[in-house]
């Protein structure tokens, strides 16, 4: 046997006789999401992003540990009416991944508010996945206080957005020893297979071209770093009193959300539907945490009936 394959089989099977339970170590010392709530002008980080099409921008933002690729079914149809902005978060996809302890939503979200500031994107439609829903939040909450009006539409796709149980793979991943152990023994295929079947509802959906892209991903210089930090920052300590604010983001908002989503439940996108007051929630069926890239056919049309109300809604990517 392999190491690579030893790796997971023994961190597994670890799994499998202790649990994981309480072993993840989550970082308390992430600043409270009042520090980046201005503007500082001094943005020294600049993200990867690319750009299609011509009208209203849409700002697409990925989950964690995917990247811009993941959007892939959905550019072209919304290219067609708008211009379409794939950004990769700091640490993901080809952004840069230093060496820094600055990896939480409120950190991510302070980036991606400066880049549409710097950008001077207006009239901005936001769409989020997963982590990248919680930046969408985050950021939506930054900007109805600095510049009220901008966002014109929000999207949250399986966002997260309150404090929950952690899925077992971002247990991994923040766990002392156990987490670099895996990230660094095991092979990139081997890893990117694993979280695309904790985000697909069917396996046999999965296509060779997403794993070996993921796998590419983390060849790349400090990924594996990221990865980790960012795992061990998922959630801050003060998201409880952060999502109290929901309700002041007054943007019209599309919530989808897969009814069997096992990384981020049902539950929490109905009771973020409560809170959004302009909120319309639709919960699809079949598919996983991740509806964009595994069944893509099932997002469009509601994606351009929401953002698009006057065209016709076209069937397929």
């Amino acid at each position: 046997m392999k190491i690579t394959q030893f790796a997971l089989t023994f961190a597994l099977a670890l799994v499998a006789l202790t649990g994981i339970t309480g072993c993840a170590v989550m970082s308390k010392d992430i600043p409270a999401w009042s520090t980046y709530s201005k503007p500082d002008g001094d943005n020294q980080l600049q993200l990867a992003y690319r750009s299609k099409g011509e009208g209203s921008p849409v700002l697409l933002i990925h989950g964690f540990g995917a990247s811009s690729y993941s959007w892939r079914h959905l550019i072209n149809p919304l290219a067609k009416n708008h211009r379409v902005i794939t950004v990769d978060l700091k640490g993901f996809g080809y952004s840069p991944k230093p060496r820094d302890d600055l990896y939480s939503v409120y950190d991510q979200a302070k980036l991606v508010r400066d880049f549409i500031i710097e950008e001077k994107l207006e009239d901005i439609n936001i769409v989020g996945h997963s982590f990248g829903g919680g930046v969408a939040l985050v950021t939506s909450v930054y900007l109805t206080a600095s510049h009220p009006g901008l966002i014109k539409r929000l999207v949250l796709i399986d966002s997260i957005a309150y404090t929950q149980d952690l899925p077992d793979f971002v247990e991994l991943l923040a766990t002392p020893v156990l987490g670099p152990l895996i990230v660094h023994l095991t092979s990139n295929q081997t890893q990117a297979k694993y979280l695309l079947k904790q985000v697909y509802f069917d396996d046999d959906l999965i296509p060779q071209s997403a794993i070996d892209h993921y796998a590419k991903i983390m060849t790349l210089d400090n990924a594996k770093y990221a990865i980790i930090t960012g795992a061990r920052q998922l959630i801050p300590p003060d998201l409880g009193d952060f999502s109290n604010r929901y309700p002041s983001i007054r943007t019209p908002t599309l919530i989808i959300w897969s009814k069997n989503d096992t990384v981020i439940p049902l539950r929490i996108g109905k009771r973020l539907h409560k809170a959004l007051p302009h909120s319309k929630m639709v919960i699809l069926e079949t598919v996983g945490h991740a509806p964009q890239e595994e069944k893509p056919e099932l997002v469009i049309p509601h994606l351009l009936e929401f953002l698009d109300p006057d065209h016709a809604v076209e069937d397929g990517p």
